[in-house]
């Protein structure tokens, strides 16, 4: 049986690019935030990309399990546990045509997994044109093989912005 991993994240549109509605934005400073949170220190990190903005430095606290808070439009995560609660944070900025709209969600989760998002609309105005959303996973079923897959959308009527999930618990079966 085919799964996320295996067919991706969707129908590819070419032209949904140019109106995209919402976007995920992410700048250098996350990637390197991501080799942070990977185990990499700063020395390492600095001969990676050759330079650094200066005052960059990993946060003291860093570990693997902050990666699923990357602003990027898939989120994973991974716990290695059989029950869980984890709460991720997405920033999306309005880049469509009409400047006050609203987004609502929707979500599609497997069983056992709970999904909340808050908000459960996103209202744009003029002068808001950026917005925060947390989504929180609440884990508490045996330990999916394959992880357990979903999709957060947000649509405001005009455009579907889907955001593909994957939860594991990295626990083997027998």
């Amino acid at each position: 049986m085919a799964t996320p991993y295996d067919i991706g994240a969707g129908e590819v549109s070419p032209t949904g690019g140019l109106q995209p509605g919402l976007v995920y934005e992410i700048d250098p400073a996350d990637y390197l935030l991501f080799l942070c949170y990977y185990g990499y220190n700063t020395t390492d990190i600095k001969l990676i990309s050759g330079q650094l903005k200066p005052g960059f430095s990993c946060p003291e606290n860093s570990s693997t399990d902050m990666i699923s808070n990357i602003n990027y439009p898939s989120i994973a995560v991974s716990k290695n546990a059989t029950e869980f609660s984890v709460t991720v944070t997405r920033t999306v900025t309005n880049v469509g045509s009409d400047e006050e709209t609203t987004y609502t969600v929707t979500v599609d989760a497997p069983k056992g997994l709970k999904v909340t998002v808050v908000p459960d609309a996103l209202k744009f105005t003029g002068s808001t044109n950026r917005l925060i959303y947390q989504v929180t996973f609440l884990y508490s079923s045996p330990s999916f093989k394959e992880g357990a897959f979903g999709t957060i959308t947000w649509t405001n009527g005009k455009h579907k912005v889907r955001t593909p999930f994957v939860v594991s618990s990295n626990l083997r079966g027998p």
